[in-house]
């Protein structure tokens, strides 16, 4: 175990910036490091190519901190400089900060205090707050998001929660040992779900601990990645995800942690706004491996086959879109025939139809 520099007989914790064009946040991030009350931190920034100054801005407030390692080079993307920065990372234990996110003050103190009675194999998260540009508490939206998949979870075995959703959120609710590192392998080329499915595939293997405490602030505003209008490549990205995780069905069902029946797997995955069944049965079917699923994301071709399919079939834009999508379609359409037979009133069994839209709703044109 890594004990050097800053903290006596305490474990290392090595914290993992990737940064691009947050200049704006970038300081916040790296004080709320720095300011931990376990102090046997390494803090390791890598900029992934910003044209914003951000990098400057290291250099002239950070450069002679010998607890931050900084480096810039030209952009590679999230999940290539998150893997460079832990590849450089001496500690026993590693947590990923996102440059717009910020940590509790106790964070890592409480993380390390929990791993002490896990042994080698610890993966952890926490309770986090949505925070705005500002740092104000951030209402609706996300937040409303986080809260219900909290719920929905809160009784479901560590090992297959994450079938439901990103109940971490974001890399930088990520606390994890050495060995899950290792034995998980590294963050996959993904541009919107690398979070996701790295964390399916840790607590497939390790499970995970949830602390209840609010220990991240996790920054929304307009730059982040998952806003982007792109829908199909967040259709095919969900896809790969689910096809390559179905795949290692058989590895879940070996696990002492997990205990857990494919069915009931199944149902989890239903209720996932993220779950695309069509895509992820064509992706499936194709019989590709991890590796050419993964090229085929890089190179378009995936989602030039699923838009493919739609129009061979013939069918609309919907039948890509989650199980819970097409529930509620049906649900609105049964509702909506109901009224009409009833002239204007609610039919004895009607079902509410009101319901937030999920993040993918919100993509679509109008």
């Amino acid at each position: 175990m890594e004990t050097a520099m800053y903290g006596g007989d305490e474990p290392l914790v090595s914290v993992v910036i990737p940064s691009y064009n947050h200049l704006q946040y970038l300081g916040r991030a790296i004080d709320s490091v720095l300011n931990q009350t376990y102090k046997n931190i390494e803090c390791i920034v890598i900029d992934d190519g910003s044209t914003d100054g951000s990098y400057e801005y290291f250099l002239r407030l950070y450069g002679d901190n010998p607890r931050v390692h900084l480096s810039t080079r030209a952009n590679q993307g999230a999940h290539n400089t998150i893997n460079e920065g832990i590849a450089k990372a001496r500690g026993d234990f590693i947590n990923i900060l996102n440059s717009d996110d910020t940590f509790a003050i106790d964070r890592l103190r409480l993380l390390v205090e929990a791993a002490g009675s896990h042994g080698d194999a610890f993966f952890a998260i926490t309770d986090l707050m949505v925070v705005d540009e500002n740092d104000m508490p951030f209402s609706g939206g996300p937040e409303g998001y986080y809260r219900k998949l909290s719920e929905l979870v809160s009784n479901v075995p560590t090992g297959s929660a994450f079938w439901s959703g990103n109940i971490a959120m974001t890399t930088s609710n990520f606390f994890f040992s050495r060995q899950v590192w290792e034995e998980t392998g590294p963050f996959r080329s993904l541009r919107y779900t690398h979070d996701w499915d790295w964390a399916l595939r840790a607590s497939e293997r390790f499970g995970f601990k949830r602390l209840d405490q609010i220990l991240l602030h996790y920054r929304v505003h307009g730059k982040n990645t998952i806003s982007e209008p792109d829908i199909w490549s967040h259709i095919a990205e969900n896809a790969v995800v689910f096809a390559t995780s179905l795949r290692r069905m058989p590895l879940v069902r070996q696990q002492a942690h997990t205990s857990i029946l494919p069915p009931r797997i199944m149902a989890r995955m239903l209720k996932n706004d993220s779950f695309l069944p069509m895509a992820t049965l064509y992706l499936l079917s194709l019989g590709r491996d991890d590796a050419e699923l993964l090229s085929g994301l890089a190179n378009g071709t995936l989602k030039q086959d699923l838009k493919d399919l739609l129009e061979e079939a013939q069918m609309t834009f919907d039948i890509m879109l989650s199980a819970q999508h097409l529930h509620q379609k049906v649900i609105s359409s049964q509702a909506a025939r109901g009224n009409s037979s009833t002239s204007g009133h609610s039919p004895e069994n009607a079902i509410p139809t009101t319901r937030k839209k999920s993040w993918l709703q919100k993509l679509l044109p109008r």
